[in-house]
């Protein structure tokens, strides 16, 4: 098996001489020419020239297909009107030499000037106060109120992202936010406490608070010219900001300039209720002055609690601890320790009874996991109520389950813990211990209660993978038989699938759980009740027939064009569907005409050949008619051999007969001869 570094240097030398690749005809990508200076975090920049407008800048971005774009907003974000924003000028799927298969291609409009921090450890020269608020503040709050005004939220607002248009470094361009979910490229640093718990992947599509917080730590950045923390932990940066607030933990003793240190105070305030909206920054810029907020200090217990011979004095840091400890957490929960040092140390009774409900509910609503992960999940969340779930090592806010999913399957890593915190409710506990009501609560909660019912049916187009592509509606079709093409559409899995049939695969299923899950999501006029006949317990006739009439009604309704490899690949598994035929010419007579169509491509000429009523009716009859004669002959024959195998009654009856037949002939003769006598 070769090494990798020999693989790398294969796939070096493909890019090397590839041939450029083609957009829709309108953009020409150069796998030869790539721009690391551009790269993003979901794929590598390279070069890309218009084949219509000409006088454009652009350049390419090729996703690495391990995380989930959001091109479900590529089109709003396209739409955006605003210098400040870099431009989406196109995107679709293109062939990728480098992978051998489909790739994501975003193409962006180039910026002349370098980016303004290339890495958050980096130093550069200190961005003047003036500067700061004319270059920096004053266009992204412009494009933040467009974001804001389409309903999309950025999530990849940070010093490295940040680029200058020109190369005289006049004006700014917020980089791209389409090639990963939001937030997953962030660090701890630049992401609020709560999403900053959480797994990249998991963090959710957030709020325009949660850009604001990002907006805050960057300008912070660049008016240092270097990371205020330097080259500290997450865990590190995570745990300060807890226990003494954002600002104070980034800001520290540092002096910073009045009138922008209001501008960073407002921005990092951990309650995002006070922290500053696009409304206050929108009169800080135009001239008004804001009272600066103070950072709120966490409840302090008057005793702490010691749980692995630590102390802790914060509910938000004890429910970290238990996360990270379960088995010893469940210990100190059931024993009562817990409920006494919430009532007598902290005084919170609210919270006390918030952890009574969460172990009263673990032990009796949902399934899967154990107790233990289940119990601790619950009362952590009781403890944390802004914090994500935390479940068996994942932690991920309710809006963000769908992208872990997601990556997990797209990673190759078990999808267990994800379909587990839905089995057990727990995003509806996160709901129910929340102070503060939002409408968006609903529709959510009666979305994660239509995918656990899905979750808990286990056959194909059901399970895990029905709700992976229920809960991220830009998710590729990821079955291993058309992964390398990342079909997004019912249209293109039928081409990936006749791609496939040209090649080695037609000894397995064209449809497994993967195509039939994709399928019963993106295709939903398909009668679901099909899916049912593709398990593996069902005859094969019926397996195989209800693939043919799945994938025919796709191509019906899709319109896709000639399906020859498909077709025939479904041919190669329509023995038991041949057979159904009894008579061994009309079997011959149907595999000619099955052969003959798949040669056209048309699954639903294929299927009214296999599954033609008319011809089994004929052929019933035909068959029952012979069955009936089988028979008749049959009896007949098996009473002539019973009359043959008894001799002494055929001797005696015979003789009888012969006997009889002579005396009639002598009887007659004599007669004759008497007759005769007396007339002569």
């Amino acid at each position: 098996m070769p090494s990798d570094a020999m693989t790398a240097a294969a796939a070096d030398r493909m890019m090397a001489n590839a041939e450029p690749v083609k957009l829709a005809e309108r953009y020409e990508i150069h796998p030869n020419a790539p721009l690391a200076a551009l790269n993003a975090i979901g794929g590598n920049a390279y070069t890309a020239k218009p084949l219509r407008d000409k006088r454009s800048e652009a350049f390419a971005i090729i996703g690495h297909g391990a995380t989930l774009a959001r091109t479900d907003i590529a089109a709003t974000v396209a739409s955006l009107d605003n210098q400040a924003h870099m431009r989406l000028l196109d995107w679709g799927m293109v062939d990728w030499p480098a992978s051998q298969g489909r790739r994501l291609c975003m193409i962006f409009e180039r910026p002349a000037g370098k980016r303004l921090m290339n890495s958050l450890t980096e130093t550069t020269d200190p961005i003047p106060e003036d500067h700061l608020t004319r270059q920096i503040i004053h266009p992204l709050v412009a494009a933040l109120k467009e974001l804001s005004s389409r309903g999309v939220v950025h999530g990849a607002i940070r010093p490295t992202n940040l680029y200058y248009r020109d190369l005289a470094s006049s004006s700014l361009m917020l980089g791209e936010c389409l090639s990963t979910p939001p937030g997953y490229g962030q660090t701890v640093l630049l992401e609020t406490v709560e999403r900053g718990m959480a797994s990249p992947a998991g963090r959710g599509t957030g709020t325009m608070a949660d850009d604001l917080y990002s907006l805050g730590v960057t300008l912070l950045l660049l008016l240092l010219g270097r990371n205020p923390v330097g080259a500290a932990e997450d865990e590190a940066i995570l745990q300060a900001k807890i226990e003494r607030g954002s600002y104070p933990a980034l800001v520290g003793q540092m002096r910073l300039p009045l009138a922008i240190s209001e501008v960073i105070r407002g921005l990092l305030v951990d309650d995002p209720k006070q922290r500053w909206t696009l409304q206050d920054l929108d009169l800080w810029v135009a001239g008004r002055r804001l009272s600066p907020k103070q950072p709120q200090v966490p409840r302090r217990a008057a005793r702490p609690l010691e749980f692995q011979g630590q102390d802790y004095w914060h509910c938000r840091t004890l429910a970290r601890a238990f996360a990270r400890h379960v088995a010893p957490a469940a210990t100190v929960i059931e024993g009562g320790e817990l409920d006494k040092w919430l009532r007598r140390s902290m005084g919170d009774d609210a919270r006390a009874e918030a952890v009574a409900n969460a172990v009263q509910t673990a032990s009796t609503t949902g399934k899967g996991g154990s107790m233990a992960e289940r119990l601790v999940a619950r009362v952590c969340m009781a403890l944390d109520p802004g914090a994500p779930i935390r479940y068996r090592g994942k932690a991920m806010m309710p809006d963000g389950i769908g992208t872990m999913l997601a990556e997990a399957f797209l990673r190759g890593e078990s999808p267990q813990p994800s379909a587990e915190v839905l089995a057990n409710q727990l995003p509806m506990f996160w709901v129910s211990v929340q102070s503060d009501f939002k409408p968006e609560f609903v529709p959510m909660v009666q979305n994660f209660d239509q995918v656990r019912g899905l979750l808990d049916r286990t056959g194909h187009g059901l399970g895990v993978e029905r709700v992976l592509y229920e809960m991220n509606p830009t998710m590729p079709c990821i079955s291993p038989l058309v992964a390398k093409q990342m079909p997004t559409t019912p249209a293109e899995l039928l081409r990936a699938l006749d791609w496939m049939g040209a090649g080695s695969e037609r000894h397995k299923d064209p449809i497994d759980r993967h195509v039939a899950a994709f399928l019963a999501v993106r295709h939903r006029r398909t009668d679901e009740m099909l899916y049912t006949q593709l398990g593996s317990s069902i005859e094969p006739m019926r397996r195989v027939i209800a693939m043919l009439t799945i994938l025919s009604d796709v191509q019906a309704r899709t319109g896709t064009d000639s399906l020859s490899h498909l077709a025939a690949w479904v041919v190669s598994l329509l023995d038991p569907a041949f057979r159904r035929f009894h008579s061994r010419p009309h079997q011959d007579n149907v595999r000619k005409l099955a052969d003959s169509a798949a040669h056209n491509g048309r699954l639903g000429d294929l299927l009214k050949i296999v599954d033609d009523p008319e011809a089994l009716r004929r052929d019933k009859l035909e068959f029952e008619a012979g069955q009936i004669a089988y028979r008749e002959a049959d009896a007949e024959i098996n009473k002539l051999r019973q009359s043959i195998g008894d001799r002494n009654s055929i001797i005696e009856s015979s003789g009888r007969q012969v006997a009889a037949i002579v005396s009639s002939l002598l009887s007659t003769l004599l007669v004759g001869g008497i007759i005769l006598f007396f007339a002569f």
